[in-house]
């Protein structure tokens, strides 16, 4: 799909727009190694026998896909592009009970992704994270920077339950999750050695 024009991509044309109208806030996406699927995992075997469980809860109306101004100006050495990620306080907030929620259904803990260390957008979700956390005593509550999140995902899924992300690290995760899981149909159809 990405011959076609920018404004005919599916992202673009359809589900971005369907999401921001049917005010499609929130993706739940689990990640699960079931046991007896550990080798169709792409993780090393002593990692893949540890299992995971991950809920990767995402923001999905809010930040850099919709925020604005974005665009393309300029042409030659002055050409530029340039999008703005924008969250509210309301859009942080409603994410976060989502997550912290979950979390209580499941094993108590939220990790909160973010980039607070470069981003004012991701200080601002660490800030408003944080103070819903406290309204949830009974769910542990982590910060890791989105670089370091990737990693841990490969190196120890079994440690996360339940991962907040913004729209882009969200996208992100959730994706490495289906890789991790062989959620990509792999599984399906090979067979064992």
């Amino acid at each position: 799909m990405e011959h076609l024009p920018l404004a005919e991509q599916p992202e673009r044309g359809a589900l971005l727009p369907l999401r921001k109208h049917f005010k499609l806030f929130s993706n739940l996406r689990p990640a699960k190694l079931y046991q007896g699927l550990e080798e169709f995992c792409p993780l090393r075997a002593d990692i893949a026998a540890n299992g995971f469980d991950i809920l990767c809860v995402r923001e999905l109306t809010g930040g850099i896909y919709f925020g604005q101004p974005k665009g393309r100006e300029g042409s030659g050495q002055h050409e530029k592009a340039f999008d703005t990620e924008v969250y509210h306080r309301f859009e942080i907030e409603r994410i976060a009970r989502i997550a912290f929620e979950s979390a209580r259904k499941r094993r108590h803990k939220v990790t909160s992704i973010d980039k607070a260390n470069v981003l004012q957008s991701s200080i601002l979700w660490r800030e408003i994270v944080s103070e819903i956390g406290k309204e949830y005593p009974d769910v542990e509550l982590a910060h890791m920077y989105i670089d370091n999140a990737t990693m841990q995902l490969i190196k120890d899924p079994s440690q996360f339950d339940v991962l907040l992300c913004s729209n882009l690290f969200g996208d992100i995760l959730s994706d490495e999750c289906a890789m991790i899981t062989r959620l990509d149909g792999y599984a399906a159809v090979r067979q064992p050695q």
